[in-house]
């Protein structure tokens, strides 16, 4: 072989050695980046999705392939509090989110409902606060205000624990209401305990499988069939959708209403631009059960608390001026005040029984200084992930919107069925 040959051979030959190592350092590190990435927060990156409402905003914003739960209400009383007291830019970007309809007024229910304001006024901060503020809290929100020393997060927590039936524990922590420079909190705090109109037996209740995008799990699937056209639905190849009522106490009725996308995934429907279109449009299509038809309804249970990162979608949403030193709430105090951090907690039980849901949602305030006919069956089997709505039948005022991603697994609930 001629010798020059030979020596390109040898030469390409090493290049090739060399150029695996170096592949392999470099594959080596990036398995070494993965793996401390994981061991570090990453910071908080909202969905980039068009933002056009209120009520769904959060559900777009946080929407990860994971259980979520929020109260749209909740949110919007504390708001609408915050801003009696802005004024300026401050006020008009509160404003353009909630616009200016107050949200509606709800009489309490004993353990049935609870729908609560408060306002905490550091004691030695009082002689700041303006009357006017504290008299348009009280009139316009029934809220309750108490001075308190901000000694620890107790007196705070016990309240929102007793407006939510002991649903929403520990909102706060010590440390945060012992900041220095706390000198109010808003707080609202709302909960319902209700049972279905048409309730679900838990004799019919059985492990079913549960799809979801990569794998499929058994889960506590309840079972029920029903004519009654108080139960409405909508299906085509697009959607499975569903309205069950909730027993009316007093003169207030509230309803569920899941929604299950046939032919995407639950997340690419949420992250849709025109997913709040598309869920109106679903919602004016509902229509009650004929006399030709009985509904076979399907639907597992599900139990789980979520906490928004308020504070940073609020600011994705238009918000910004409230969390800034150019914060305008000169008509809640005579001193300079600004949101330091606004939270919101929700938890959610639906269950062959009802419905037991709790939220708050609560802003720290700091100076500036801080910061037998025979029937046609309608097949309706949720499931996949879905998200639902509860709401005013008559206002459609959204108590609580959410997804579900996982439902209670039957392996964790069949002791509750031990009579079988």
């Amino acid at each position: 072989m001629n010798k020059k040959i030979v020596i390109y051979i040898i030469i390409l030959f090493s290049i090739m050695i060399i150029g695996t190592g170096v592949t392999l350092v470099i594959n080596n590190n990036k398995k070494d980046d993965k793996k401390i990435s994981k061991d570090i927060d990453e910071p908080y990156v909202p969905n980039d999705v068009e933002l056009d409402g209120f009520t769904y905003s959060f559900l777009k914003l946080e929407t990860n392939k994971k259980n979520m739960v929020y109260s749209p209400l909740s949110i919007k009383y504390a708001l609408f509090m915050l801003n009696e007291g802005a004024s300026s830019n401050t006020k008009k970007e509160i404003s353009d989110l909630i616009g200016d309809e107050l949200p509606t007024k709800y009489e309490n229910i004993d353990n049935i409902l609870s729908l609560a304001n408060s306002l905490f006024i550091r004691d030695s901060y009082k002689k700041h606060v303006l009357n006017t503020y504290v008299d348009t809290l009280k009139e316009k929100f029934n809220a309750e205000v108490f001075y308190d020393e901000f000694k620890d997060a107790s007196n705070v927590n016990n309240w929102i624990e007793e407006k939510t039936f002991k649903i929403i524990k520990n909102m706060l922590k010590d440390e945060q209401v012992q900041n220095p420079n706390l000198e109010m909190i808003l707080v609202n705090a709302l909960a319902i305990d209700m049972e279905w109109q048409n309730k679900f037996e838990e004799e019919s209740t059985t492990s079913r499988p549960f799809l979801r995008e990569e794998d499929e799990i058994n889960v506590a699937m309840m079972h029920k069939s029903s004519s009654l056209p108080s139960n409405m639905y909508y299906q085509d190849d697009k959607y499975n959708a569903l309205l069950m009522p909730l027993k009316k106490y007093e003169d207030t009725s509230l309803e569920f209403i899941v929604i299950m996308p046939n032919s995407i995934s639950l997340d690419s429907f949420l992250k849709d631009d025109k997913v709040e279109e598309n869920i109106n449009n679903v919602l004016n299509k509902l229509h009650s059960v004929n006399e030709s038809e009985e509904l076979s309804i399907s639907i597992p249970r599900f139990e789980y608390e979520y906490s928004l990162r308020l504070k940073d979608d609020l600011q994705v949403l238009g918000i910004k001026d409230a969390f800034a030193e150019n914060a305008d709430f000169s008509n809640m105090s005579d001193s300079e005040l600004q949101v330091s951090d606004a939270l919101h907690k929700a938890n959610i039980k639906l269950s062959e029984k009802g419905i037991k849901a709790g939220a708050a949602t609560v802003i720290l305030m700091t100076d500036k200084a801080s910061f037998p006919e025979e029937k046609e069956y309608k097949y309706l089997n949720f499931n996949k992930p879905f998200m639902y709505i509860i709401r005013d039948s008559k206002t459609h005022e959204c108590w609580f919107v959410g997804t579900v991603y996982e439902p209670l697994l039957w392996e964790n609930v069949k002791d509750d069925y031990n009579y079988r």
